[in-house]
């Protein structure tokens, strides 16, 4: 009777350690390439004299607590006729992401309703990294208020420029 305890007990310390949750990958590693990518300007540089826009030096401002390096975006397949058009609706769903390497981040834009959801991912595990500390970069309603304060940019609550790779 012990030996079967034993072995029952040894197979259930196995099973623990190799049926746990795997990480297998992000939902937008094969989704097309957008327009947006680049190094973030340092904080206090004025990106207007430089070709830039509103739009980017608010965000430049924004973000340069956290620091996030490069970035690159990706847009989802069954949102990109909605994005290539600069609709006013998307459908419901995974929209847009911007990809920031260095800091382990995704800003990830949904649709529902015709409205967005906005969320911070980690890249490593895709789980949510956002804050809930107001006017924090890494706050949705950060990105709410941004996105719906750049009107003609940000059409259905996407920002930026619509070519695609």
């Amino acid at each position: 009777m012990k030996k079967a305890f034993f072995t029952l007990t040894i197979f259930s310390l196995f099973l623990m350690g190799t049926a746990g949750p795997s990480f297998a990958g992000n939902y937008w590693d094969n989704w097309a390439e957008g327009k947006a990518k680049g190094p973030m300007p340092d904080c206090g540089v004025n990106v207007l004299p430089l070709g830039g826009d509103d739009i980017l030096q608010e965000t430049v401002d924004i973000y340069c607590g956290i620091k996030p390096g490069s970035y690159t975006s990706k847009i989802n397949p069954k949102a990109m006729k909605a994005y290539k058009a600069q609709a006013k609706y998307y459908p419901d769903g995974k929209t847009a992401v911007l990809i920031f390497p260095s800091i382990d981040a995704v800003f990830a834009t949904d649709h529902k309703n015709g409205k967005p959801i906005y969320n911070v991912l980690k890249i490593s595990d895709g789980t949510s990294i956002a804050s809930s500390e107001p006017g924090h970069p890494l706050n949705p309603e950060t990105c709410a208020k941004c996105h719906a304060s750049f009107d003609g940019v940000c059409v259905g609550y996407v920002c930026g420029n619509r070519e695609i790779r």
